[in-house]
């Protein structure tokens, strides 16, 4: 049985030190949603997001709302998407993030991220057509998040995609100029990415 004095203290937790949840993360596997059309691919990404993550928010809300603690952020990992996207024309990729949007919107999450690729061992062509997408991807979006894992201390560094990516920062930057280089906050370029990362805007399942 609790105490009195620590039901007071978990009450002064939560009214004057703002104790909350930061974020509830749900993980999806969108790997067999892969399709050789771009428009299947994207509507069976939307199902599954919404089928799997439909009640996410309801299900916080109603946690937080039984324990008196706030939930902040609501959000969704997906594959990466180099890998879903794999063979795809360019546009296919930006289709790509603009269904992920949809169905974060959708099912009211806030962040999904997963628009991602892992470059430290080198780039594949799906690889460098994510990069190159980046740009157009993060202005196109709202709720889409992106990383690339560039470096591992097993596979050292991929200096010529940190080069590469240098320049698509820049880009970014000066496309969203009108919003403070938003579109850049919406990418992590990481060292030693860990696996199954739930934290934005570096999230990804996988």
């Amino acid at each position: 049985m609790m105490r009195f004095d620590q039901i007071i203290h978990t009450v002064s937790m939560i009214n004057k030190e703002n104790l909350d949840v930061r974020t509830v993360t749900l993980g999806i596997n969108l790997m067999d949603c892969r399709h050789q059309d771009p428009a299947v691919l994207c509507r069976k990404v939307i199902s599954k997001i919404e089928r799997c993550a439909g009640e996410l928010v309801e299900t916080c809300n109603s946690v937080s709302g039984k324990y008196g603690i706030p939930i902040v952020n609501k959000r969704l990992a997906v594959s990466p998407a180099a890998d879903l996207a794999a063979g795809h024309e360019p546009a296919a990729y930006v289709a790509l993030a603009k269904a992920l949007d949809q169905a974060a919107r959708s099912v009211g999450v806030d962040f999904v991220g997963g628009y991602s690729a892992q470059v430290q061992k080198g780039c594949s062509e799906a690889d460098e057509i994510l990069m190159q997408s980046l740009p157009e991807a993060m202005l196109a979006t709202a709720k889409v998040c992106s990383s690339v894992n560039v470096a591992s201390s097993r596979a050292g560094i991929n200096m010529r995609a940190v080069g590469e990516l240098g320049r698509i920062l820049l880009r970014m930057a000066e496309a969203s100029r009108a919003n403070d280089g938003f579109a850049c906050a919406k990418l992590v370029i990481f060292a030693n990415q860990p696996e199954d990362n739930p934290f934005m805007a570096g999230a990804y399942h996988g």
